[in-house]
């Protein structure tokens, strides 16, 4: 399965909700359009991201003023005077820009069959192709979006063009010109570092690595991991994730636990949600890296807007501060000397 929730937003930030979770309910529809290999998402998704807005719009947007019109259709709109009987207003618009071709023949279907979905579906006859013309409102839906993208990737050979990398002739085939071409070569280096950074900080991870979230951001704390990978195995320490050092993940060791830690296991630190560090003092900087991705997990649900995610979210802040409590109480509650004199109870003294 591909971690789409983890790929789409290092991709594109601002990426809709509704449209990452139609990419992983469509996982299985992407998989049989042989949508599988690095090469072939990164294309895929840099052309969707390119046509979408960065995955936030299904529709296009045909609100313009009278000047962008002659910028945008010079040969429909010569003039400004021209260009003002259909300037803020997208029906008249589509039917003058779309009227009578791409198979549009019935008044109206400028509008009706208007550009949308994943890859900007356009016209009567492609709405058809897609499957969608008896009901083009689906298409500019999430599901449907991703169906007709399939649809036409898989119909229009795009899997050879992804393999041969071919980003400019990809673009020709999916927006019939090369608009938007410098975008869609920052969505694809975006998706190439994402595939390559996101499953190397899960196996990280897995290893005890201080790597943080999961995010295919090849951050300070990413390149510090791969740093100490690469130089327990004995390779360059570029903190770079070269194809020997991805190797020597694979075959890696985790990182040993420190005996401190290791006897926290039967402690209410990690019932609290623990937070798993070594060092010196009761609270150490992997303390406050592991806080930190808690609250971050946490924001993730609140953000959700449900009741069930912002319920999830305080449980686990309140978790994460509860496991540094407990770390405190099985240290002994240390606390400075000044304030153990003045606050006896907080050592846990007794009268």
């Amino acid at each position: 399965m591909t971690d789409w929730k983890r790929i789409l937003p290092a991709v594109a930030p601002h990426a809709r909700a509704d449209l990452v979770a139609a990419f992983v309910a469509a996982d299985d529809r992407i998989a049989a359009a042989e949508i599988t290999t690095p090469d072939r998402i990164a294309h895929f998704v840099a052309q969707v991201a390119t046509e979408t807005g960065g995955l936030t719009k299904l529709e296009e947007n045909l609100f313009y003023t009278a000047e962008r019109l002659c910028a945008v259709w010079p040969k429909r709109f010569p003039t400004a005077a021209s260009a003002r009987p259909f300037a803020g207003s997208p029906k008249a618009l589509a039917e003058k820009v779309y009227g009578g071709r791409m198979g549009n023949v019935q008044p109206g279907d400028g509008w009706r069959y208007r550009g949308g979905g994943a890859l900007q579906t356009t016209g009567r006859a492609n709405y058809r192709a897609a499957g969608f013309e008896a009901d083009p409102d689906k298409l500019r839906a999430p599901a449907g979006a991703i169906a007709a993208a399939l649809t036409f990737w898989t119909d229009h050979d795009c899997n050879a063009l992804a393999d041969a990398d071919d980003v400019e002739a990809l673009r020709r085939r999916v927006n019939g010109g090369e608009t938007g071409l410098g975008e869609c070569r920052a969505y694809l280096a975006k998706a190439k570092a994402a595939l390559r950074v996101i499953p190397a900080q899960a196996k990280l991870k897995a290893l005890r690595y201080p790597v943080g979230k999961v995010d295919g951001e090849h951050g300070d704390r990413t390149t510090a991991s791969v740093q100490l990978l690469q130089k327990k195995a004995g390779l360059p320490v570029t903190g770079e994730l070269d194809d020997d050092t991805l190797a020597a993940l694979d075959t890696a060791a985790p990182l040993a636990v420190p005996a401190k830690d290791a006897n926290l296991v039967q402690s209410r630190t990690v019932q609290g949600g623990a937070i798993a560090a070594g060092g010196a003092s009761f609270v150490t900087v992997s303390d406050i890296v592991g806080l930190k991705d808690q609250i971050d997990d946490a924001n993730g649900h609140i953000q959700a807007g449900t009741v069930f995610g912002v319920v999830v979210g305080v449980l686990i802040i309140a978790g994460a501060l509860y496991g540094l409590y407990a770390r405190w109480d099985d240290a002994g509650r240390p606390v400075p000397e000044v304030l153990a004199r003045r606050f006896p109870h907080l050592t846990g003294a007794r009268a």
